[in-house]
């Protein structure tokens, strides 16, 4: 009898709480992961098994050890994550050699090269009395900087209010400044900066590639790998990539990529979306560039759903026939799902026209530029059963009216994340609970997000459940 099945037995005769058994019921399901791998096991599978035993508490993953009900494939992967995740940076490549010593035809010794990836990132001190800020606060980018500045600051003004020492702000505008490793070598002779947080534009930030004279948090992706410093970005392959884990969990392996034509921003998600596909063996079956009025719009669906030629068939049926033939046109029928890049006018239309033409049966996800951040079910009506992720400080409705922009959610992760930096970069805690999503450190110092997802009923975003 499985431990699920004695659980659920035990839960039955009153003498186990539900909490317990739904612990069982993802332990259960761990196991099963773990010895269907026993043998040959692909990098992303094992990348799978790993996360998940990195979502165990540390209480969790001790009592997972000492289990004396273990099989060979489950003691080694725990004995291997405990030994991660307990041991401090300079201690873990000997802590790792020691385990290869004792599981040395264990599958998760495929693992351990990059396990033994030792973050480079400079660590930050255990008490910031002097954060910097540089963010763009004039010229064209002022209004996002603004609110990440606003988003930081109101992240420090709720830490003073519960009792916890706030570090001094000194904000320098970043607007004038051409090039990055000059001017945080003039900020590490003339102040006294514990940490930085920042740069945020783009052209700067990839600048950084160089060890840096203090700690820094740059808000946008870094220029190289000499960079010793962290990274909590905004960057949306995070979220292509939890979209596309949910298509091939969904058996969903043929898709229509819907996106904007000549628009600059577009681009690097389609690049990651060719690239995430190809991982998890999604074919894209179909591509629209989509662009015009919506009738250019319906007429561009139609061609991608093969809704035109069913028409010619028809066509060249009746000049068969001599006569018209009784005919419905249909969809194409050999893809399962849809991908759909736009912002919230564009896909407003778009999803009906897929309805219309007889796709409203194929599942729907986006990228969350189809939500505005605002709670309206009159306009979103049309995006019935649309599925996206997005950072939870977006997807919580407030009735107080913050800011939902996703750059005051920046600021207050930037304000807050520092502290747990520490502990994260030792591997004792698991991920940082924040507001644009639960925050997880990789050995290159960039905080992975992981985001909750939604599905838009009755025009309102209903959160749906993770999928592990």
């Amino acid at each position: 009898m499985s431990r699920l099945c004695i659980c659920l037995l035990l839960l039955l005769l009153g003498w186990l709480p539900v909490g317990s058994v739904l612990a069982a019921d993802r332990d259960e399901a761990l196991r099963l992961q773990i010895n269907r791998l026993a043998g040959q096991a692909s990098a992303v599978e094992l990348g799978r098994i790993w996360q998940a035993l990195q979502r165990l508490s540390a209480e969790q993953l001790s009592a997972q050890v000492r289990d004396q009900n273990n099989n060979y494939f489950e003691q080694g992967w725990f004995e291997l994550a405990s030994d991660y995740r307990l041991a401090l940076p300079p201690q873990r490549s000997a802590q790792l050699a020691h385990w290869q010593q004792r599981w040395f035809h264990h599958p998760a010794m495929a693992l351990i090269s990059r396990l033994q990836q030792v973050s480079t990132a400079m660590p930050v001190p255990e008490r910031v009395a002097h954060l910097g800020v540089l963010l763009p606060l004039s010229g064209a980018f002022a209004e996002q900087g603004q609110q990440v500045l606003a988003g930081l600051r109101a992240a420090l003004d709720w830490d003073r209010r519960q009792g916890y020492a706030v570090p001094e702000l000194q904000v320098f505008d970043a607007a004038d400044i051409q090039t990055t490793q000059p001017f945080l070598q003039q900020l590490a002779r003339d102040h006294q900066l514990d940490m930085l947080v920042g740069p945020m534009q783009r052209r700067l930030s990839l600048q950084l590639d160089s060890p840096q004279p203090f700690p820094v948090l740059a808000l946008n992706r870094v220029g190289g790998g000499r960079f010793n410093g962290y990274q909590l970005d905004l960057a949306s392959d995070q979220e292509l990539r939890q979209l596309v884990a949910r298509m091939q969990q969904a058996g969903q392996r043929r898709i229509l990529l819907l996106a904007p034509a000549e628009e600059v921003w577009v681009e690097p998600l389609l690049a990651w979306v060719e690239q995430l596909t190809a991982e998890q063996g999604i074919v894209i079956a179909g591509r629209v560039r989509y662009q015009g009025t919506p009738e250019q719009l319906n007429q561009q669906v139609q061609r991608v759903l093969g809704v035109q030629a069913s028409k010619r068939r028809a066509v060249q049926l009746g000049m068969l026939l001599g006569e018209e033939p009784v005919h419905e046109p249909r969809r194409r029928q050999d893809v399962d799902a849809v991908l759909l890049i736009a912002r919230p006018g564009a896909a407003r239309l778009l999803k009906p026209i897929l309805n219309f033409h007889q796709a409203s049966a194929l599942p729907v996800y986006a990228s969350s530029h189809l939500f505005s951040g605002d709670i309206d079910p009159h306009r979103d009506r049309d995006l019935e059963g649309i599925l996206f992720c997005d950072m939870p400080w977006r997807l919580r409705q407030r009735l107080q009216p913050d800011s939902s922009s996703g750059f005051f959610a920046l600021g207050m992760d930037a304000a807050s994340i520092y502290r747990a930096l520490p502990q994260m970069q030792s591997a004792v805690s698991g991920y940082f609970e924040g507001e644009t999503g639960n925050l997880r450190l990789d050995v290159g110092g960039r905080l992975q997000r992981t985001l909750p997802c939604a599905r838009f009923r009755q025009g309102v975003p209903v959160l749906v459940e993770a999928v592990e």
